[in-house]
């Protein structure tokens, strides 16, 4: 997680200027019980922890009280973002909405990755709304094959 707070990366592969390099898995899961959390999410793991996790633990190292966010159902990943993901599969820069608050409205809080293609590698700078300082979380660096993998086959699956 994020160096110099008492974190660890797990991923122990060096690439560009020495910076870790992490693994990205987008999957598909299925929802909850309830209705509102019935439908499938698009989780997001990196380095095989899922985002919720390292958020909650930055959060709560940063004294933040936390969001109460979660991955974002298909629809969601359809409306707010499945653009930004094409663009990002594409190695054009893109904001992508990572997760959404749990009361169902994305606009009420979000946690968000700005992403830029540097060589053979995509970097992920991690931002909030409303404003909170995620510079602290990442940055996360994936290798471009792979990363362009992960995207397309979770675009291709929905």
């Amino acid at each position: 997680m994020p160096r110099g707070s008492g974190f660890i990366l797990a991923s122990l592969n060096v690439g560009k200027k020495g910076e870790a390099v992490n693994s990205l898995t987008l999957c598909w899961q299925a929802g909850g019980q309830d209705a509102e959390a019935s439908g499938r999410r698009l989780q997001v793991l990196v380095d095989d922890q899922p985002l919720t996790a390292w958020v909650r633990d930055y959060e709560l190292a940063c004294d933040y009280h936390p969001f109460a966010e979660d991955f974002l159902l298909a629809a969601d990943v359809d409306w707010y973002s499945l653009t930004s993901w094409q663009r990002s599969a594409q190695g054009q820069a893109a904001r992508l909405i990572l997760l959404g608050c749990r009361c169902g409205d994305v606009d009420c809080s979000q946690l968000y990755a700005d992403t830029q293609l540097c060589g053979d590698w995509v970097l992920w700078r991690i931002g909030g709304w409303p404003q909170r300082d995620y510079r602290g979380l990442g940055p996360f660096w994936f290798e471009w094959q792979a990363y362009r993998q992960q995207v397309q086959g979770a675009l291709e699956s929905r």
